[in-house]
């Protein structure tokens, strides 16, 4: 049902007033009108090749008081104020007015957070942010609540700062990182690297999310992740890794009984040896539970932006949550050790465990000039394997 708020005209109607599918049903809406609004923007943008100026028409402030007073007419002005709207549109005119070349992916970044900052905010007040409950091995608490905008941003900033030095040290002593990102499905674990390496020197790093394997591949498993592996001076975020075959492959029936044997036989001498060759490696598993799972695919489907990340493969998963979970538990008993642990991220609230799966990153590698305060995560969300 398409909600119509000219009903509501008369009184300001809050988020917090509404009722969760109503709620739901008119962010989809705003989205789409966003989405239009986004569009009309970039493709206004244009690159002059003789001036070597980026020139634009048709969007300034007069604009931003025609889109508000259409927000304010359809969804009211505590609605539109709550979303801090008109804030983001000045910033969108703010990067515009700067006419650089790297423009459109400025406007489109902003749109993503922007994006971003409204579910953070719905899913507040649906309360979706609280977990009900822990994964076997997973933290018994890390709870929390939904960071404030202002406090995450902040911390953000801080930690991607130190990022950078790091970065510059793994650069500078040519060392070799390669940092692992295992989880269950919607855990959080893209989002996460796209803050590591939001602000990262392009050069110095790689993101590895690797398709299908091929026949052959099947057959060389740990060749097809070794074509990757960090070279001096580089930093490897692994958006899933070699443990595909741990717990995914053998949970869906992708591998034989035979590879995932051989495999659990085989990884910790690899990686041991890995080690031993200079790399600094960091195995991730990012963990929510069943209830937060649903909700974030079902937010997913909702999403007129997001909803192509919800595969038949998703559906699949949902029915097997406990084979999923027992081939995690054999995976944590048998490839966790001394020098290569897993280092469990409690990701029921994504901003928390973004922010402190950084933080323990900072906190394990003794970079130059590091500010140890800011690398200290919060035990209670991180835990680490032994």
């Amino acid at each position: 049902m398409i909600f119509n708020f000219n009903k509501f005209i008369s009184e300001e109607i809050s988020i917090s007033k509404l009722d969760s599918a109503t709620l739901q049903d008119t962010t989809n809406q705003l989205m789409y009108r966003l989405a239009e609004y986004r569009t009309y923007i970039l493709a206004n943008i244009h690159y002059n090749t003789l001036t070597n100026k980026v020139e634009y028409k048709n969007f300034d402030r007069i604009d931003i008081k025609v889109i508000m007073r259409e927000l304010i007419n359809e969804y009211t002005q505590e609605f539109v104020n709550e979303l801090n709207i008109e804030a983001f549109l000045r910033k969108v005119n703010q990067i515009l007015d700067l006419r650089k070349r790297n423009t459109k992916r400025k406007v489109r970044e902003a749109f993503d957070e922007y994006y971003q900052t409204i579910e953070d905010r719905i899913s507040q007040v649906k309360n979706l942010g609280t977990p009900s409950g822990v994964e076997e091995f997973e933290i018994p608490g890390g709870e929390g609540s939904i960071l404030p905008r202002k406090q995450y941003e902040s911390e953000k900033y801080q930690i991607q700062v130190e990022l950078l030095k790091l970065q510059e040290w793994v650069v500078k002593n040519n060392k070799k990182v390669a940092i692992v990102f295992e989880g269950r499905d919607s855990a959080g674990k893209g989002s996460t690297i796209k803050r590591f390496t939001e602000y990262l020197n392009p050069r110095g790093f790689k993101v590895v999310a690797l398709g299908l394997p091929t026949d052959e591949e099947k057959k060389n498993w740990f060749g097809r992740y070794e074509k990757h592996l960090p070279k001096p001076g580089e930093i490897v975020f692994f958006d899933r890794s070699w443990y595909n075959r741990a717990v995914v492959e053998p949970a869906m029936g992708y591998c034989t009984e035979d590879q995932y044997k051989d495999f659990m036989d085989k990884v910790i001498p690899w990686e041991e040896k890995l080690i031993n060759d200079g790399v600094i490696l960091i195995k991730f598993w990012f963990s929510i539970t069943q209830e937060k799972q649903i909700k974030r695919f079902e937010l997913r489907q909702q999403s007129p932006l997001k909803y192509w990340k919800f595969s038949p493969n998703d559906a699949k998963v949902l029915d097997k949550w406990e084979v999923i979970g027992n081939f995690k538990n054999q995976m944590f008993s048998k490839t966790s050790s001394r020098m290569s642990p897993w280092v469990i991220v409690n990701s029921n609230d994504k901003k928390i465990g973004r922010l402190n799966a950084m933080r323990y990153v900072l906190s394990v590698i003794n970079y130059d000039d590091k500010n140890t305060s800011i690398s200290e995560y919060y035990p209670e969300v991180v835990t680490v394997l032994k």
